[in-house]
């Protein structure tokens, strides 16, 4: 199997593509959690199914505190979240199945101010657009 590859992204050359397992795969995935993930979340599925096409999907996007509840009850399979857990979300979690959850970082947010051209401002500080 080649390389992994990602446009722009500098990968370990030592990484291989996903080789597939064996057998059949089959049942539901299901992602409740963060909207703005939505898009990454389908790419992912979509490559899962090119390998294993009898799995379903489902993708419910709403919004990062529904991850954790939506795992504890079980109605996921996966928590995207675009942001990290709160204490009291980590501490409902070990209650219920008595270990932390286990966190994949998979993407960086990142903030862009824009200024119109027009606007005659010369600059701002970090501290300026914190405020």
């Amino acid at each position: 199997m080649p390389p992994v590859s990602l446009q722009g992204a500098d990968l370990d050359p030592a990484l291989k593509g996903y080789e597939p397992v064996g057998g059949e795969v089959a049942g539901s995935l299901k992602s409740v959690g963060s909207d703005t993930t939505n898009n990454l979340v389908a790419l992912w599925t979509e490559g899962f199914k090119e390998h294993y096409p009898n799995v379903r999907e489902g993708i419910e996007g709403k919004g990062s505190s529904s991850a954790p509840l939506s795992l504890m009850e079980g109605t996921s399979t996966f928590g995207p979240m675009s942001r990290d857990w709160k204490p009291t979300e980590i501490d409902a979690f070990k209650d219920k199945f008595g270990y932390a959850p286990t966190v994949i970082p998979t993407a960086l947010d990142m903030l862009a101010v824009f200024v119109h051209k027009d606007n005659p401002i010369e600059g701002l500080s970090l501290q300026q657009v914190d405020a």
